[in-house]
C-alpha cells in the first residue's frame, strides 16, 4: 500500500454552502443571500425590474453597468453577504401589496435572462 500525507484540517471554518433565497420585503425591498448573488447575478451592479401581473411574480435582469432603468444592487450586512434591490417604486406602479416578509427560491429564466421570484 503506497503512503499517504498527512494534512491536518485547515483552521479556518468552511463556509456552509446555503441554498439560494430571496425575500420580499413590507417597505418594497428585495433581498438576496449570497448564493443566490453568486449562482444568478455575479458582477452585476444593477438590476432592470420587471413584473408579471398573470403570474404574480418579478423579474430581476442583472446588468454590469448602469442603464436608464437600472436599479442599484447594494451588498449589505455581516461580510456584504446579503444584495437588496430597492423596488418601492416598482411595487407602488403596480400596486403590489406586502403585508410580511415573503421568502422564496428563486428561478433563473434563461429564455428572458432573468431571475424570477414568485409573489
Amino acid at each position: 500500500m503506497p503512503f499517504e500525507k498527512y494534512s491536518p484540517p485547515s483552521k479556518g471554518r468552511k463556509p456552509i454552502a446555503k441554498p439560494p433565497k430571496a425575500s420580499v420585503l413590507k417597505g418594497g425591498q428585495i433581498s438576496l443571500n449570497s448564493s443566490a448573488y453568486e449562482e444568478y447575478l455575479k458582477g452585476a451592479k444593477y438590476v432592470e425590474l420587471y413584473y408579471d401581473a398573470a403570474a404574480t411574480k418579478m423579474g430581476l435582469k442583472p446588468k454590469k453597468y448602469s442603464v436608464r432603468a437600472g436599479v442599484p444592487l447594494r451588498s449589505i450586512g455581516k461580510n456584504k453577504s446579503i444584495y437588496r434591490v430597492n423596488a418601492k417604486p416598482l411595487f407602488e406602479q403596480y400596486g403590489i401589496k406586502v403585508d410580511k416578509k415573503i421568502s422564496v427560491t428563486p428561478k433563473w429564466n434563461k429564455s428572458e435572462g432573468l431571475l424570477e421570484i414568485a409573489l
